[in-house]
């Protein structure tokens, strides 16, 4: 890969980890983007496909490419599981996951995702309305589970992040948040963050179930 396309591909790989696009956002078009970064088509299809391998983005011929990994569930099968659901539901399906999923990521995330763990967390707490809060708080567990390596989990970990944005959740959300759990959330992802960094998987397990466990409390106490 020559230089440029190199210099490139880090500046597309970094507008990402950024956050500058939003989880599940269409990327600009192959015209714009080549534009945009000063290379040829060819140079940036395989840009591209080195950001898919990494499983930052994912495409889908005749509709574009789209921000964060394969969808595990087609767009009809989504639909069908996301009627079937609920918070509760959601909740317990992450705490059957992503307590392990969070002991994985100690052991191999490499240092850029452990930046970009602790400035999701830093954003997440930064913001300043609920719908700010909530891309950040996605992409903070997006990022963990993205670190595992594992492909299966991070597709299957794709459904219920895109749950996790639907209306119902949405709608939950804002009748149990509150600034003190704002602030309860900090110290928890600050705990998860520091256990990844030290790679230890042990207490990086402990901090995200407890963290889980606490916002499904909060999710209980409005049904």
């Amino acid at each position: 890969m020559q230089t440029k396309t190199i210099r490139a591909l880090e500046k597309l790989r970094s507008k990402i980890n950024s956050g500058h696009y939003l989880l599940g956002e269409r990327l600009p078009s192959e015209r714009a983007l080549c534009k945009e970064l000063g290379i040829s088509r060819s140079g940036l299809r395989k840009i591209l496909s080195h950001l898919e391998a990494e499983d930052l983005i994912w495409r889908h011929v005749g509709k574009g490419t789209f921000i964060g990994p394969r969808p595990a569930l087609g767009t009809e099968a989504f639909l069908v599981v996301t009627r079937k659901t609920n918070p509760l539901e959601i909740m317990e399906a992450r705490l059957m996951l992503e307590p392990k999923i969070t002991a994985a990521a100690a052991q191999r995330a490499s240092f850029q995702e452990i930046e970009r763990l602790a400035l999701c967390a830093k954003r997440n707490h930064e913001a300043n309305d609920l719908e700010t809060n909530e891309k950040w708080d996605v992409l903070f567990h997006e990022t963990l589970v993205i670190a595992t390596r594992n492909s299966l989990l991070i597709a299957l970990y794709g459904g219920i992040n895109k749950m996790r944005l639907s209306e119902e959740w949405c709608l939950k959300k804002q009748e149990w948040i509150t600034s003190e759990n704002w602030e309860s959330f900090k110290k928890q992802h600050g705990a998860i963050v520091r256990a990844v960094r030290e790679r230890n998987e042990v207490q990086a397990e402990e901090a995200m179930y407890n963290h889980l466990i606490s916002v499904r409390s909060h999710i209980q106490s409005t049904y």
